[in-house]
């Protein structure tokens, strides 16, 4: 029996220059979605793809576009 292991938040990892979520930041939330979703494999991609776009609507909001458009 495998021991599912906790990954530290996608919100604390690094952001690239541009706003867009990093490879880490997306595969770290992947994961994230593979264990919420009670950890059965074969949707590796559709849990990579949900992440991305989690991620893209939450830097969206919050990069450097949005800040300079606030101001």
């Amino acid at each position: 029996m495998s021991k599912a292991t906790v990954k530290p938040s996608a919100e604390s990892g690094p952001q690239s220059t541009e706003g867009h979520p990093t490879r880490e930041e997306i595969g770290l939330r992947a994961h994230q979605v593979y264990i919420e979703r009670g950890g059965a494999p074969g949707n590796d991609v559709e849990d990579w793809l949900q992440a991305e776009r989690e991620l893209l609507k939450k830097y969206g909001k919050t990069g450097p576009k949005a800040k300079a458009a606030a101001l």
